[in-house]
């Protein structure tokens, strides 16, 4: 990891991060959340929080998330902290685990699958799995589907 310079934290501070989105397939009982570019934690809560609202979900729908174009990640264990414990709160059900799949294929995707994996170290009611190939992560969920165009597409094709 380079060290964060003065200047490196300026052109950090700078840099636009892009939006977190979300897609509800009810069919599949799964959210998709699509992370892209530089993640920030702001930006992620705000995702998390949308989607909780959104009329589509019910709480004990399993997340697929997809890191695969994650360049960078806001580095801040306290803000990460605080955005996972809402994370529980807003998309847990009661008595439910809270299933996560992250597909991380890239270095900075691992970084950030286990740097949210640990902090939810200690909750029994998150369960988190991180894997690396797209089709077994989906087969993680027991899903059919090799790629993440095909379950959306077959997804849409279904509504």
């Amino acid at each position: 990891m380079a060290r964060r310079t003065p200047v490196r934290r300026a052109i950090f501070a700078k840099c636009r991060f892009l939006p977190v989105s979300f897609k509800i397939l009810p069919q599949r009982q799964l959210i998709l959340f699509t992370y892209a570019g530089l993640v920030g934690l702001q930006e992620s809560t705000d995702a998390i929080g949308a989607c909780a609202r959104h009329p589509d979900y019910p709480p004990w729908q399993r997340q697929f998330c997809d890191l695969s174009r994650v360049t960078g990640v806001e580095r801040d264990f306290p803000k990460l902290m605080k955005m996972q414990a809402k994370i529980v709160e807003d998309l847990q059900s009661d008595g439910n685990d809270l299933i996560v799949v992250f597909y991380a294929p890239t270095q900075v995707g691992q970084i950030l699958a286990h740097t949210a994996r640990k902090s939810w170290d200690g909750l029994n009611a998150v369960i988190v799995l991180i894997h690396d190939d797209e089709a077994e992560a989906l087969a993680l969920l027991g899903l059919p589907e090799t790629s993440l165009s095909d379950l959306v597409l077959g997804n849409a094709a279904s509504v």
